[in-house]
């Protein structure tokens, strides 16, 4: 009727193996996973870490860009500044005659005049209007000129 006492201890060991080989399985297979869940943390850190990075780098470029279009700005508001200085020292040659106008433009107004008074001279007031004029056309070439080294300026800027 009962097995032999040598049987029930084989079996014992039997169910203690099977036991102790599943629970074995069982951590391994839970090691397993907990190593899955460190290399995917630790990818995600090293993502997330690159990412940070990237964003710096993005930031770092985009604010040293700001200061350089703020650079060029602040020359292109110089050389105005300059230009409206230059401007008035022309009008102010003219008036003091340091200064002459081309006689290309001296004809113009002459043109003007009725056939025996185009041989005068042109009036002060036609003079000092003359001396605003060329003051506008050496202002506007001038502001043209700085507006086109600001623009170029800033496209090099961009380009780097």
């Amino acid at each position: 009727m009962f097995a032999a006492p040598w049987k029930l201890a084989t079996y014992a060991l039997a169910v203690l193996a099977v036991i102790a080989i599943g629970t074995a399985l069982y951590f391994r297979g839970d090691s397993a996973i907990s190593d899955a869940r460190a290399d995917k943390a630790e990818s995600e850190r090293d993502s997330a870490r690159a990412e940070v990075n990237a964003l710096k780098g993005a930031r770092d470029i985009e604010q040293r860009k700001a200061k350089e279009a703020q650079a060029i700005a602040a020359k292109y508001e110089d050389e105005k500044r300059a230009i409206e200085t230059e401007s008035a020292r022309v009008v102010a040659d003219l008036r003091a005659g340091n200064l002459r106008l081309r006689r290309e433009l001296g004809a113009l107004y002459t043109a003007q005049l009725p056939g025996t008074a185009a041989s005068a001279s042109i009036s002060d007031d036609q003079a000092q209007r003359g001396a605003e004029i060329a003051a506008a056309i050496v202002r506007v070439g001038a502001e043209s000129d700085a507006q086109l080294r600001a623009c170029q300026a800033v496209i090099e800027a961009d380009r780097r």
